[in-house]
């Protein structure tokens, strides 16, 4: 049965950079755990913090700045980022990089299907370039990754393998943001990206999980502390702690698994950015959602963009889910200030 998800409503986005689609088709409602999630809950059941972070970053993308996303799966962070800013002038050009082929086939059909414009790479990275195994979960096929020890498995396939480092001097581009979600292979990613963090120091947000090898970790994140970056958990609650790769693993958690690794003090001003997208993420729940009988279409002007003179009905949902997130995250009402 396809499905279609209603994407968040931003007016202060919607006033800058102008209008874009009010929902995506993202083909099925239960081929992938992605897919089955997003028909549970909405945008809203599906790491809502860390989908607010790579919006808010992305919106700050200079013209010609890229955004890659590394472990997209079917692609929906990079849908998402290419259907709010893909279309303004100088708006960021996005790169999803995913190496199991039945999912990085989902993510070109998402993208033709959408009208969308992000490129899609159907590749793994690590820390060299050449090929490598892709062990396949048993769990879910979100769960795959490089390292063979992280799901059980009984089924592999050969991927080709590039860096961070190779393919952004290869293609000459600037990366803004960095999303790296690898199944505790991140450390190897963060290895064979240093050249392009030094020079173009890139927002990275990334998945730091309790079972990954946090003595690699550390490793690969000590250049980047020497570089001033600060590590920060995304939680609902602002402002963030920052951590450095001495401190971080103290609050690595199945509820802090998402990162951002920041190459300056956060402000006060993204906490805010961060803020109104997570209020309007948390707005597209389930009761949101599109969905039809197999074959048959979806209702006549599904995906119209958001625009200034139609917003009531969108944003009398978007004051709902803002009292909603008074009440679940209180401490965010609090004055924000920038934090070390």
């Amino acid at each position: 049965m396809p499905l279609a998800i209603t994407l968040p409503l931003n007016p202060d986005v919607l006033a800058s950079s102008g209008p874009y689609p009010r929902a995506l088709n993202v083909l099925s409602r239960k081929q992938t755990a992605v897919q089955r999630q997003l028909r549970r809950s909405g945008l809203a059941g599906y790491e809502p913090t860390t989908q607010a972070t790579l919006l808010a970053l992305a919106g700050q993308a200079p013209a010609g700045g890229a955004v890659y996303d590394i472990g997209a799966h079917i692609g929906l962070y990079s849908a998402l980022v290419d259907a709010v800013y893909g279309r303004r002038p100088g708006g960021p050009h996005t790169i999803a990089f995913e190496p199991t082929p039945e999912t990085a086939a989902l993510c070109r059909r998402i993208r033709h299907c959408n009208a969308l414009d992000y490129e899609v790479q159907q590749t793994a990275l690590s820390s060299e370039p050449g090929t490598a195994e892709l062990y396949f979960s048993h769990k879910s096929e979100s769960s795959n990754s490089l390292n063979p020890a992280h799901r059980k498995h009984t089924e592999s396939v050969t991927v080709p393998v590039t860096t961070v480092d190779h393919f952004t001097e290869d293609r000459g581009l600037v990366p803004h943001l960095i999303k790296v979600d690898v199944e505790t292979y991140e450390a190897d990613v963060l290895t064979g990206a240093l050249a392009t963090i030094r020079r173009h120091r890139p927002w990275i947000v990334c998945e730091l999980l309790p079972s990954a090898d946090h003595g690699t970790l550390r490793t690969a994140l000590t250049p980047l502390t020497a570089m001033d970056y600060g590590l920060h958990p995304i939680t609902p609650e602002s402002p963030w702690q920052r951590y450095d790769e001495t401190t971080y693993q103290q609050a690595v958690s199945p509820q802090s698994r998402d990162w951002l690794l920041a190459p300056r003090p956060l402000t006060a001003a993204f906490h805010r950015a961060e803020r109104r997208w997570l209020i309007a993420i948390l707005a597209c729940d389930e009761t949101t959602n599109l969905l039809t009988p197999d074959k048959a279409s979806f209702p006549y002007a599904w995906n119209a963009p958001y625009r200034p003179r139609a917003l009531r009905p969108a944003l009398t949902r978007l004051t709902t889910a803002a009292a909603l997130a008074r009440r679940a995250f209180p401490t965010a009402a609090q004055p924000l200030t920038p934090t070390r």
